[in-house]
């Protein structure tokens, strides 16, 4: 004969969960989803930091290349804050440009200084600043004109010879 489970709980003895062992569980689950929300949040915020500052980057290089190829004709000149496109065609955070050029502690040499800004839509501060910095041989010397001299002065050697 088989003889059947039954449920009847010795007096003392309890069956299932209480209401305040619920509630515990479930404010330690509430708890635990809401930390992780914000570890999701704050590496979802790091990243596209992280986008930004390699955009800002980007656009600074090109920006700065640009200048020190300009540079060989005429003296590079200070700029403004200057929107510009990003670099990246899916991206919708617009980006400012600014270029600072002072005498480098250097006599002779001149420091360039391009700053690009990932602005925050919303007027708050800049989402994410880049600065890049290059010295580089003052034009205004006239060392382009003294290699011309020079130039001049060998071809007449030896036109004369």
């Amino acid at each position: 004969m088989i003889r059947g489970i039954t449920h009847n709980p010795m007096p003392g003895q309890r069956s299932g969960f209480s209401l305040l062992e619920m509630l515990l569980a479930l404010a330690l689950l509430g708890g635990a989803l809401g930390i992780l929300a914000e570890v999701a949040m704050t590496g979802t915020d790091a990243a596209r930091e992280a986008e930004h500052l390699a955009q800002a980057r980007l656009i600074a290089q090109s920006r700065l290349a640009e200048i020190l190829a300009n540079s060989q004709a005429q003296s590079p000149a200070a700029i403004p804050p200057t929107p510009t496109e990003p670099m990246d065609s899916q991206s919708t955070t617009p980006f400012e440009y600014q270029v600072d050029v002072a005498p480098a502690p250097i006599d002779g040499m001149l420091a360039l200084r391009v700053t690009v800004q990932a602005i925050d839509e919303s007027g708050g501060p800049p989402v994410a600043t880049y600065s890049l910095t290059r010295w580089m041989i003052d034009p205004m010397l006239g060392l382009a004109e003294l290699e011309a001299e020079e130039e001049a002065a060998k071809e007449e050697a030896e036109a004369g010879l």
